[in-house]
């Protein structure tokens, strides 16, 4: 008997060589050999990174700083350092990238109610080239299909949407006379019911000035145990200074990112006066990766032009007056004549 099945172990086909390359959106086969793909949601992609899925902020400059997208289950806290004038943009700009991609949309806090009569309008794109190289692309319509489909998009200031465009996908929760924890089984009631979705959460001072810190904070890690298991990226506007720096430390460390948003006073001498606030990157986390963090968190600066919202690093430009030509003139003038250089 042990003859026989060492006999038949020998004689079966070795098994195929396995490889450790998969193709980007391929998790695996199926018996049939078959391959098994990522159920790629509306709005996201894969991660060039690691193997999570992302989504725009409405931001290409921030997307590129985070990492090219905010990753699904993770969350971003915004801290206003002064009066929070430009905080709002950012906000707003991602709740009309959510509107765009067709994500459901939960807002709630102060402000929010003044932020959706004004959310910016999504500039369309000239659609002429795509139909010229609609024919060149019968082969490749893989390429076709990622022409079509758009990760983010730029948006114009000056344009609004109409409240008929999401009046299906976006809701807003009461910030005043509710308790922490009615606000938070209503937002996990709608996370659950869009399950199949991308949910986006916008909390812009909830219950300021806070009188509980305890709770608050605890009412912030129950969210954040909630997008961890769903397809939910959050985004949190609050002042700083009016907390304690223990509950200030507590809440910055249930996000994943943190940034400070800081504006810049009007003065046109300054050297800073084509910018309109300086944005510190305090925290951009790494997740799902073996690699350390190659981030470059030098502070940015950002300005809010009508059709475009531009976050760089500043760079002084030279000086080039006349006096400072003329004296460089004369030091090199100088140094010919000390060494003795016949031209």
């Amino acid at each position: 008997w042990y003859q026989r099945r060492v006999r038949g172990r020998m004689s079966s086909p070795p098994p195929p060589p396995t490889s450790s390359f998969r193709k980007l959106g391929i998790v695996g086969h199926s018996k049939n050999k078959e391959p098994i793909c990522v159920n790629t949601l509306k709005g996201t992609r894969i991660s060039l990174h690691s193997t999570l899925s992302q989504t725009s902020s409405g931001i290409q400059s921030l997307d590129l700083l985070l990492g090219n997208g905010i990753n699904l289950s993770s969350s971003i806290l915004l801290q206003e350092l002064d009066r929070g004038e430009y905080s709002p943009a950012f906000a707003k700009h991602f709740i009309s990238e959510g509107i765009t991609h067709g994500h459901f949309v939960i807002c709630l806090g102060e402000r929010v109610e003044s932020w959706l009569s004004i959310l910016p309008k999504p500039i369309e794109q000239d659609t002429a080239p795509q139909a010229q190289t609609e024919d060149n692309l019968k082969i490749a319509w893989r390429y076709k299909r990622k022409m079509q489909s758009r990760f983010s998009h730029s948006y114009d200031l000056s344009q609004h949407r109409s409240p008929d465009e999401f009046n299906n996908c976006l809701t807003t929760l009461p910030s005043r006379g509710s308790s922490y924890s009615s606000i938070f089984e209503a937002i996990s009631r709608i996370v659950n019911e869009h399950d199949h979705n991308v949910v986006r959460i916008v909390v812009d001072r909830f219950m300021f000035p806070v009188d509980d810190e305890a709770t608050f904070i605890r009412f912030h890690y129950c969210l954040r145990r909630l997008i961890a298991q769903k397809n939910v990226v959050l985004m949190c506007l609050y002042p700083t200074g009016v907390m304690s720096d223990f509950s200030s430390f507590h809440l910055q460390e249930l996000f994943n990112n943190v940034l400070s948003v800081e504006s810049l006073p009007r003065d046109k001498k300054s050297v800073f006066k084509d910018y309109h606030g300086i944005l510190h990157l305090d925290r951009i986390d790494n997740m799902c990766t073996f690699t350390m963090p190659n981030y470059d968190m030098t502070d940015r600066f950002f300005k809010v032009q009508r059709k475009k919202f531009i976050i760089e690093k500043m760079h002084l430009p030279p000086d080039l007056s006349e006096t400072v030509s003329r004296s460089s003139n004369a030091s090199s003038t100088n140094c010919a004549s000390s060494k003795g250089i016949d031209f």
